[in-house]
Order: C-alpha cells, then sequence, then structure tokens
C-alpha cells in the first residue's frame, strides 16, 4: 500500500498561517490534497498537523487527520513526522510513504512516474531538489526499510524546480506560476514568452517633440522596419520634476523641468488618435506614464501595455495604482537592487497581477559596451524563474546593430531600443537612438539569432541526415576476404560512406567467420558474418 502523508504545522515562523492560505481559491494544503490524490499510484491520503483548525480544513476535504504533539512541531526534522504518521497509520501493509509539503503548490514532477521510479530502482528514499540541487519538499518518497531505519537515509533525488513558500514573496511568485501568466503573457493577442519570437519595442519616448504627423510617421517607420511596438512617455513637467533638478544626461545643460516642459504637450485626444493609427499599422502603441493621472487617462483609453521605468522602482504607490488597472506591465530594473526588485514584483503581485515583465537594463545614457552586462538578462531568469526578460538597450547603435540580437541569443524575449526618426536631431534622446533603418537592421539580426540559436537538443538532426550518412565511416574489408576465414584486425579498414558497421563495432567483430567471399573494399555488415 502507497499513502501520502502532507504535514501541515499551524504556525510558520516566517509567514504566520502559511499553510491554510489560498491559491486560485484554494489553500495550500487543498493543493497537496488535490495533487496527491489525481495519482493512480495512491491508495490513501492523510495530513498529519498539531492544528485543529488545519485538523478540520483537512476533515472538510475529505482527508484523514493524523494529530501529533508538540514534541514533533518547530523544527524537528520532517524525516520523524513520516516515521510518527507510519506508526499512527499502523498498517504492516504500507510499503511506501510520500511526503507531500503543502508549500510546493506549482509543483511539476508527476507523483505517478516518481514512485514507479523509485521502485524500479529499489531506492529506499528519494527526494527532490530545485535547480541548484538544493533539497525541497516538493516530493519525499519512502520505502519501509527507509521509514524503520537509524539514521534516516537519503539516497535518491529527482529535480522539482518550484517555488519552496518560506515568505509573502515566495507566495506571490507561486500564485504567479499558477496564474494564467504563468508563462507566455499575451497582449493583444500577441504572445510573449517561451517559445514566442522576441517581442521588439521602438522606444520613441518624447523624440516626436509634441508633434504628432512626426510620432506618426514614428509609427509608421518602426511598422515597416518589422517592430512589434512603438513606446512613448506620458508626463507633466511639474508632477515629474522640481525647478532645480539638473539634467543627468547628455545634450543641451538645461533644466530637467524646463526640458520636460517641451515635451510634455500630448494629451488624450493625441494620444487616441495613435493608438488608432497604431492598430491600422499593425503594431501595439503604449506609453510609460510617469504619474497617476496619465495612468488613468493612458487605462481610459485602453492602452493594452504598460511600461514602467527603472528610477520608479521603489515608487510603490505608482506601482500599486498602475498594478490596479489590471493590464500587463513591463519594469525596468536599471540602478535596482535584488531587494528593491523583489519588493517591486512583490507590490505588483500583491494587487493581482501577475502579467508581469522585467528588462534588464543600464541607467546610463548611453551605456557604454563595457557596462551594458548583458549576462543581468542570465541573473533575473535565474532569480525569477518562469518570468518574461528582456533588455531595455541604452547602448549606441553600432554598425551592425549586434548587442541586441546577442542579448536574443542570451534568452531575452523582449527587447527595448530608444528610436528616432533622425539622430542628428537635437534633445538627449536622439543621439543614442536608432534610425528607421538601423532599427531594420536590429530586427533582421533579432530574427537571425532566433533562428541560429535554435533548441539546444543533441542528435541527428534532420539537416544533418545526408551528410551523416555519407560521412560516418563503416568496417570495410581491407583486402579479398575468403569464406570461412576469420577476421583479424588487419583484414579491416573503417572507411566513408556509412551504412554497414559503424566503426565503434570493430572489437565485436573480431574473431568472426565470414559466411561468403568479401570483396576488397566491401562494407562488413551483420548478414556476412557466422553467429
Amino acid at each position: 500500500m502507497i499513502v501520502v502523508v502532507i504535514p501541515a504545522k499551524g504556525e510558520s515562523g516566517r509567514l504566520p498561517g502559511k499553510n491554510l492560505m489560498e491559491i486560485n481559491g484554494k489553500s495550500l494544503i487543498a493543493h497537496a490534497v488535490e495533487y496527491a490524490r489525481a495519482a493512480g499510484c495512491v491508495d490513501r491520503v492523510f495530513v498529519s498537523t498539531d492544528s485543529e483548525e488545519i485538523a478540520s480544513h483537512a476533515r472538510a476535504l475529505g482527508v484523514e487527520v493524523i494529530r501529533r504533539g508538540d514534541e514533533l512541531g518547530g523544527e524537528t526534522p520532517l524525516f520523524e513526522v513520516y516515521r510518527h504518521a507510519c506508526k499512527m497509520i499502523g498498517d504492516k501493509g504500507i510499503t511506501h510513504l510520500v511526503g507531500v509539503q503543502p508549500d510546493h503548490p506549482d509543483r511539476a514532477i508527476d507523483l505517478d512516474a516518481a514512485v514507479r521510479y523509485a521502485i524500479s530502482k529499489n531506492i529506499d528514499s528519494l527526494f527532490t531538489v530545485d535547480r541548484r540541487g538544493l533539497r525541497n519538499g516538493s516530493l519525499t518518497i519512502l520505502n519501509r526499510k527507509a521509514l524503520e531505519a537509524d539514521p534516516f537515509p537519503y539516497t535518491a533525488a529527482l529535480q522539482d524546480d518550484c517555488v519552496n513558500i518560506h515568505t509573502r514573496f515566495d507566495l506571490e511568485m507561486a500564485r504567479r506560476n499558477l496564474s494564467p501568466h504563468g508563462g507566455a503573457v499575451r497582449v493583444e493577442g500577441r504572445a510573449i514568452g517561451p517559445g514566442e519570437p522576441c517581442f521588439v519595442i521602438a522606444e520613441a519616448a518624447c523624440n516626436h517633440m509634441c508633434r504628432l504627423d512626426t510620432a506618426r510617421e514614428m509609427i509608421e517607420k518602426a511598422a515597416e522596419s518589422g517592430a512589434d511596438a512603438v513606446k512613448f512617455q506620458t508626463y507633466k513637467a511639474e508632477k515629474l520634476v522640481t525647478g532645480k533638478a539638473v539634467s543627468f544626461w547628455g545634450g543641451e545643460p538645461i533644466s530637467q523641468l524646463e526640458y520636460y516642459r517641451r515635451l510634455d504637450r500630448f494629451g488624450r485626444k493625441d494620444y487616441e488618435n495613435l493608438f488608432s493609427y497604431g492598430r491600422e499599422k499593425g503594431v501595439i502603441v503604449f506609453s510609460s506614464p510617469f504619474d497617476d493621472q496619465s495612468v488613468d487617462m493612458l487605462a481610459g483609453l485602453g492602452m493594452p501595455l504598460f511600461k514602467i521605468a527603472s528610477c520608479d522602482v521603489p515608487n510603490l504607490d505608482h506601482l500599486r495604482h498602475i498594478a490596479r488597472v489590471g493590464r500587463p506591465i513591463i519594469l525596468s530594473t536599471g540602478a535596482s537592487t535584488e531587494e528593491e526588485i523583489d519588493r517591486a514584483v512583490e507590490t505588483i503581485f500583491s494587487e493581482g497581477n501577475y502579467a508581469l515583465m522585467l528588462m534588464a537594463c543600464t541607467l546610463s545614457y548611453p551605456t557604454s559596451p563595457e557596462n551594458a552586462n548583458l549576462q543581468r538578462i542570465q541573473t533575473l531568469k535565474e532569480r525569477y524563474p518562469g518570468m518574461v526578460i528582456g533588455l531595455s538597450d541604452h547602448t549606441e547603435p553600432d554598425p551592425n546593430m549586434v548587442i541586441p540580437a546577442l542579448a536574443v541569443a542570451m534568452g531575452a524575449k523582449i527587447i527595448e531600443k530608444h528610436y528616432t526618426l533622425d539622430r542628428t536631431w537635437t534633445g538627449s534622446g536622439h543621439y543614442f537612438a536608432v534610425d528607421p533603418p538601423d532599427l531594420k537592421r536590429m530586427v533582421d539580426n533579432i530574427r537571425l539569432a532566433e533562428q541560429v540559436r535554435g533548441n539546444g537538443s543533441l542528435g541527428v538532426a534532420r539537416a544533418e541526415e545526408q551528410a551523416w550518412a555519407s560521412a560516418r565511416r563503416s568496417i570495410v574489408a581491407e583486402r579479398s576476404i575468403k569464406r570461412g576465414e576469420v577476421l583479424e584486425r588487419d583484414m579491416l579498414g573503417l572507411k566513408r560512406p556509412g551504412g554497414g558497421l559503424g566503426a565503434e563495432m570493430v572489437d565485436q567483430v573480431l574473431g568472426r567467420r565470414v559466411l561468403r567471399d568479401v570483396e576488397a573494399d566491401e562494407r562488413i555488415t551483420p548478414e556476412l558474418l557466422e553467429l
């Protein structure tokens, strides 16, 4: 008999009441119960707890309950809880006990397959590890021998890289993984994420200089260049900077207030016009709002995607306001610490918005190549597994537009690049932006990078089959061999093409007799050899 034991203590030091917290309307305990019941190999399911509240909840789920005392609480090793459970069940017919901890609700490992593996390999104790090789509580499989052993053995591992919930942030990450946005994020019918083409954003900012005809031309040229989206910036100067703020970028030596006053003149009708024109041209048009009034205006126009700039990562009220709109969000992370990014992600997730994508970014205008640090893409992918990660690239356009393509080869699923119609125009955003020809070259390189990146699989690819058959060597007769002769090494050569016994089979044919005369250079095949 195979039983599942779900250990669920009443209190958790770092996240009080953790095991009764809900994801998608079900407690963490209910998720564990559902997982156990879905397995065909499981005969009985138990919840082991020191809490009457959890015991009542488990009974309401139709699960058998094992009560344990304070001596099995706190930091008591879980295998002692499993031993206690086995003793309390008291059935000598138990062959395996499976531990399923409730704080791993997004587990992906197949329980039936894991049990079959443990039994077929005669494994006493099997446990799961994350991608770093650290043991987690997604699954523990123990046979009778392991349950009775002292000291307790851990003998084999399988990987299940799910969230191990200890904190509120972990809980929100698990909620995200179990939401409809656990993989790709969809924006106006376009999927962004795993298995999808890179989403290319032409960051127009305010390089339109508040001319509607220029902004429309930017949309038109970006569409022709193959971009997926055009992004603008929306703000009012007085809500963004003080009168004494000095500029921190190259270009004109003027105050930030004076600079932004020149560029904050687009209103509701202008954006309505641009959104409509984008739909006509087949590109998504959206914006980065820098104040809550701009958020509300853009949301009221049905803008399908919001961008939050790196500078607003610590602005939690602003993040909450955007998250409550309930539409996909791209968050840049330039000049932000791990703790700041965690806090921003948790803030957005806590509003129930899990359609969040993160951008690696260097907050420098322009960014020199040695400061681009594309490896941040991988760092974000590892720290926020399953989330869509991209690059907001501030490097000056190189002649071959290679940097964005490199980022895509490293796993970026979004590329955002500052964009202008003419790099010679004055202002902070033009000289380090791409113009339409650069944008076209960039998009073409990105698509090429996606092609050559492939899927990493080994083996003989379809494109290799012809060369494989011709270039591999077969065992051949080095000279004429008479019927009945015993094969010796100097009688055999290794020559192209393939199709006969491969070169790796030489040692296995030595000492075998041939059943008929063999001509020089003839391939040696199994039917030529005596058994």
